[in-house]
């Protein structure tokens, strides 16, 4: 039991040692994004054609990178100002992936292997590109919920109660905003990177073996089960590398589908999705993702990946 108990410690430890640095750039990246860039940014960039603007929503967290704990109110905000549906669902799915932290992260989560990376935006941009197309001709005003509550609860419109940081009151000093930001949020964030390296150990250290195989060794419950795994721990993107990577007794399609559902729906992002959009909007942004990733996974799977 001794020896159970140090391997768990160790593993744990490892996890969050190597994913904290990832976690503190992506903190601190969010945070200068946040001060610096104007709103507008996103909207002078868009092409007039459609798929043109589903592909700009789709790649513009390489240029604008954020977290998904943040990024429902800035499509919120996005589409308030005129920004077609089209642009701004695929970027508020797409953007916690797509962006150079989190394709860093994975690279160094899965040792430099490109093949992951390229799986795990795959995974993202199909269900990503399909809800812009599908939407992307409705007004914002149907888009987003009538009447739905302000989820800056009086401090801000970023505010959605994370706790990220990005509600704070601006004080007039950009480098002493960023600075206060990134703290926040890495703190914030740092709290479900804990809580995901514990029970990726104790799945690897306490859970009987030939249970694990069983699980680990039917791609149906492999999926599905990192998949909810995923939504229930909410572990950053810029983390859940690292989580992901040391589950390493389940196919690598299992994996690739857990980092790639966490972004888009987790236990932080449905109930934002049910504040901010319209109801069938909401339940398509949950219930597509879902679906699709699923289905990518399982037929990647059974192609041999």
């Amino acid at each position: 039991m001794a020896e159970d108990l140090a391997l768990f410690s160790i593993t744990a430890t490892a996890i969050v040692i190597e994913a904290a640095p990832f976690l503190l750039l992506g903190s601190l990246l969010g945070a200068i994004i946040e001060v610096m860039v104007p709103d507008e940014a996103l909207a002078r960039l868009l092409p007039r054609n459609a798929v043109g603007q589903v592909a700009v929503g789709l790649f513009a967290g390489m240029i604008l990178p954020t977290c998904e704990c943040g990024i429902v109110p800035i499509a919120r905000r996005l589409l308030q100002k005129g920004v077609p549906p089209r642009t701004a669902l695929p970027y508020m799915m797409a953007a916690p992936v797509v962006n150079p932290v989190v394709i860093a992260s994975t690279l160094y989560a899965f040792q430099g292997d490109v093949t992951v990376v390229l799986l795990r935006i795959l995974l993202v941009i199909v269900p990503a590109a399909g809800l812009g197309l599908a939407l992307g001709n409705l007004p914002g005003h149907l888009v987003l919920r009538q009447g739905a509550l302000p989820l800056d609860h009086g401090c801000g419109e970023h505010d959605h109660g994370c706790g990220c940081g990005c509600c704070s009151h601006a004080s007039g000093n950009r480098l002493k905003d960023i600075f206060l930001h990134t703290a926040a949020e890495f703190v914030s964030m740092a709290r479900f990177l804990v809580l995901g390296a514990v029970v990726a150990s104790a799945f690897k250290t306490f859970l009987p073996p030939a249970i694990l195989t069983y699980i680990s060794d039917n791609t149906f419950l492999a999926i599905g089960g990192l998949m909810a795994l995923a939504i229930l721990l909410s572990v950053c993107s810029e983390a859940d590398a690292f989580v992901a990577a040391s589950l390493a007794g389940f196919p690598l399609t299992s994996q690739v589908a857990f980092m790639a559902i966490g972004p888009m729906v987790d236990l932080k992002l449905v109930p934002m999705f049910l504040a901010v959009f319209n109801r069938r909007i909401a339940i398509a942004l949950t219930v597509v993702p879902l679906v699709v990733v699923f289905v990518l996974a399982y037929f990647l799977a059974l192609g041999g990946w």
